[in-house]
């Protein structure tokens, strides 16, 4: 190649847009730990917060980079630890037997007003009579470690870098010594259902020992030819589950050796390759939740890869992986600063690291859901510890729901089957809460707290989530919204109808007739603590509770009339709706979080549940119901501004929705800067992964809003033509009763809103592929902080409207595969 030739792909290399640079790559100049010889116990709290991850859904790995020993902890998203399976179905539950027969002796003292802890009152009552499972809970916990030691001298590096490459799911170690150069690579191949670790050498030869241990009861470690064989039990409250372990190592040009002590060892070698998969045993079928054939598919999982070898092996996991990763581009003017990714954010907020955090949340996404038994937890997949933070469980009140915000509009759908299988266990589990805890025949409840063997009973204390069927099972409609796909709602149609059935049996007339939901609380919040103390939470007619329960009612019923079934249920939804308890707005301007005006403008509780209906709900809307937005806007204005990472997170989509692009903005960087790990791991502290999906699902909200509906095609403005899910009492204007849906709403075009909160940090960019509800894919380009284009594609055969630059459009109809480019 000539000297000419040189300059012109320099120049090229120069020019390239800004989304081919850094934003792309997550990139440091040191080892996520070093000098430690094991993750274990005192080096967790680093490795979480440095080293990088990778999954495929079920497997994850997180690896150091270590120069002399790279250590991977690796992490299969059903190893769970301490847990009770397998007993009867009321038992497996957490169901407290009988509890019901005491659910009107408890609600007298909520309607007496008998508040607080005392012996006797509302705390009391609700943990004595209604919660306190003793089934175990347990935790999730570590797989395995493996350890490779290279015989390389740190101090003699130089050129060291690790990376991680997030358009193609691929890790890499590279690092020089003298004339010899080294690179790794990694990946967890999805088609393949394992890891695949890669080591060559250039000038020099590869001298490697691998080995691998695990925390839990070993019951088998041995090296064999090329196979290095685990065998092992993780305790449980009352049963052993057993997993596995292959790792299969391929030297190229060098020699390897079983070793009696259970390591492989790789001398004079010019490539590695390490190829690494494990299952468990089990099978989310409640409540035994066991039954899988691990050490099979262990084997059958390994014998076809290494068949495959690991040229085709990653060939195919990048053709896996960016054809979901492709699906969605987001392009914001950025003058890339080549830093490396710790030292970026050190730097303070830019656009640069907007964009790697939205796009770090997307592979992280794929990472940690996709067809894997159980959906992501509270750390996502990832997980050094024996027992993590808050168990690492599933949390009800928004931190499982959160994990899935983004999946639709950020176009990753196919990642949202582990939560639809899991609700199904859920609700299977959740009747004996209903029919036991509460004593209502029909439907599921469940709690707070959750694990993978189904878990739906409450814990702990009275002063938590009782009822969580309507929450989670807003996601579950919200995704048939997006996908229009009538077999995905046929097969929801249960879960949420079965939710809906629960609250119509458990809502029950307040003191001044309206239905409401109690025993119950606002999630995590206190009222009236000087009087009654810190701990004064258990309440009736929480507004989050009654905002779900009109969702829920609602789509039950556009659920039904799509089906063309239920109709005498259908007609007993719309029969109740009129009655719920109406949202309120309090003596300062607010959205009260409990039917009495007891709010307090000083309050800055993290948890601001009670404006759900204005996300991830679809209730409140500047559009739609202005009374309510603005009142919701000093609820937001009283919380302030100091926020844990899911809340941050939560807050960005707050104020997308109140379109204040820059406020939201604000909000979305506080999280990519203050809460954020050097390896961009959201902390709470410490690491809770919702915070790394719920601030990018606010970016989505930023850019395209398409929760509203048009159920008058004819009306000219917004106002006239969107359904409003709230009218004001005309006896009390600062009541707003509910509304019955009418039918049209079920086959109501949606609302195309284009950049509602485009904030000025971002005047010029670009996206593609962001989905909408009612089947339709948006790319949207602006300059100077104005709409210049956009298109709209059909998934499926629909209708739709624009509402843009305050502009509503007329009915756009479009057959599937057809497109849309309007006029601005």
């Amino acid at each position: 190649m000539n000297k000419n030739c040189n300059l012109v792909i320099a120049a090229a290399v120069m020019l390239a847009p800004p989304s081919l640079c850094a934003q792309h790559i997550l990139h440091y100049n040191t080892p996520a730990i070093a000098g430690e010889k094991s993750v274990a116990r005192k080096a967790e709290k680093k490795f979480i917060a440095n080293a990088l991850p990778m999954g495929n859904g079920r497997l994850g790995a997180m690896f150091s980079g270590g120069i002399d020993r790279e250590l991977i902890v690796v992490n299969e998203i059903t190893q769970w630890a301490n847990a009770s399976r397998g007993l009867d179905p009321v038992a497996q539950s957490g169901s407290k037997p009988g509890a019901g027969k005491d659910l009107e002796k408890v609600r007298k003292v909520y309607r007496e007003g008998k508040y607080g802890t005392q012996k006797g009152g509302m705390e009391w009552m609700a943990n004595e009579h209604l919660c306190n499972t003793k089934t175990r809970l347990g935790n999730y916990s570590t797989f395995t470690e493996v350890r490779i030691d290279t015989g390389h001298n740190p101090k003699k590096v130089s050129n060291y870098r690790r990376e991680l490459d997030l358009k193609s799911a691929l890790g890499k170690v590279s690092y020089s010594i003298g004339k010899a150069n080294y690179t790794r690579e990694y990946f967890i191949s999805h088609p393949h259902d394992a890891m695949v670790m890669h080591y060559t050498a250039e000038n020099a030869k590869l001298e490697l020992e691998i080995a691998t241990t695990t925390r839990h009861k070993t019951r088998t470690l041995k090296a064999e030819g090329n196979r290095l064989t685990l065998l092992a039990e993780v305790k449980l409250a009352n049963d052993m589950a057993g997993f596995s372990q292959l790792i299969q190592v391929v030297a190229e040009g060098g020699k390897l050796t079983a070793t009696v002590d259970g390591t492989l060892e790789v001398s004079g070698a010019s490539s590695v390759t390490i190829y690494l998969t494990g299952y468990t045993d089990y099978l989310p079928v409640f409540p035994t939740f066991k039954g899988r054939d691990y050490k099979a598919d262990t084997a059958a999982t390994m014998n076809k890869l290494v068949a495959v070898g690991y040229a085709a092996a990653k060939q195919a996991h990048l053709a896996d992986y960016q054809a979901q990763a492709q699906r969605m581009t987001l392009d914001i003017d950025c003058k890339p600063s080549g830093l490396p990714t710790d030292q970026l954010l050190k730097q303070g907020g830019s656009v640069e690291l907007d964009l790697l955090y939205f796009n770090y949340a997307r592979y992280l996404q794929l990472g940690c859901s996709r067809t894997a038994p159980v959906p992501s937890n509270l750390q996502g997949l990832w997980n050094p510890h024996s027992k993590p933070a808050w168990n690492s469980d599933y949390h009800f009140d928004i931190n499982l729901a959160m994990n899935y915000w983004m999946v639709d509009p950020a176009n990753l759908p196919d990642s949202f089957s582990p939560y639809v299988e899991y609700l199904k266990v859920i609700a299977e589990s959740g009747k004996y809460v209903a029919s036991e805890n509460y004593g209502v025949d029909k439907g599921w409840a469940a709690a707070l707290n959750s694990n993978i063997y189904g878990v739906a009973g409450p814990y702990n204390t009275g002063r938590r989530v009782q009822q969580a069927g309507h929450w989670l099972s807003q996601n579950l409609y919200d995704h048939y919204a997006f996908n229009q796909d009538p077999q995905y709602l046929k097969e929801i149609y249960p879960v949420i109808k079965g939710a809906a059935e629960f609250f119509v049996g458990f809502l029950a007339p307040w003191k001044d007739g309206t239905l409401v939901v109690y025993p119950t609380w606002s999630p995590e919040n206190t009222y009236l603590s000087k009087q009654h103390g810190k701990l004064n939470k258990q309440c009736y007619g929480a507004s989050w509770d009654q905002q779900l329960v009109l969702n829920l009612f609602t789509d039950c019923i556009e659920a039904s009339r799509k089906l063309k079934v239920d109709a005498g249920f259908r007609k007993t939804l719309e029969e109740m709706i009129p009655r719920l308890c109406p949202q309120k707005i309090g003596q300062h301007g607010q959205v009260q979080e409990w039917p009495e005006d007891w709010d307090e403008p000083k309050d800055t509780h993290r948890h601001i549940s009670h404006l759900i209906a204005l996300h991830p709900g679809r209730d409140i809307s500047p559009l739609t119901t202005r009374e309510l937005s603005a009142a919701a806007l000093v609820t937001m204005k009283h919380r302030g501004d100091e926020s844990t990472g899911w809340s941050t997170g939560w807050k960005t989509c707050f104020w997308a929705r109140l379109h204040n692009g820059d406020k939201a903005h604000w909000f979305y960087r506080f999280l990519n800067v203050k809460r954020a790990y050097a390896n961009l791991f959201d902390f709470h502290p410490p690491f809770q992964i919702d915070g790394n999906f719920g601030g990018p699902a606010g970016v989505c909200e930023m850019l395209l809003q398409s929760h509203l509906r048009s159920i008058d095609n004819t009306a000219g403005t917004i106002g006239e033509a969107a359904f409003a899910a709230y009218q004001s009492d005309p006896a009390n204007p600062k009541n707003f009763i509910p509304v019955v849906p009418p039918a049209e709403l079920a086959d109501a075009p949606y609302i195309l809103h284009l950049l509602p909160a485009l904030p000025s940090a971002w005047p010029d960019g670009k996206v593609r592929g962001l989905r909408a509800r009612g089947g339709f894919e948006v790319d949207i380009e602006w300059r100077g902080g104005k709409l210049v284009a956009a298109t709209v594609r059909a998934t499926r055969d629909g209708s739709f409207r624009i509402y843009a630059n305050h502009q509503l459009s007329k009915l756009v109809t479009l057959k599937m595969g057809e497109v849309h480019q309007p006029k601005l």
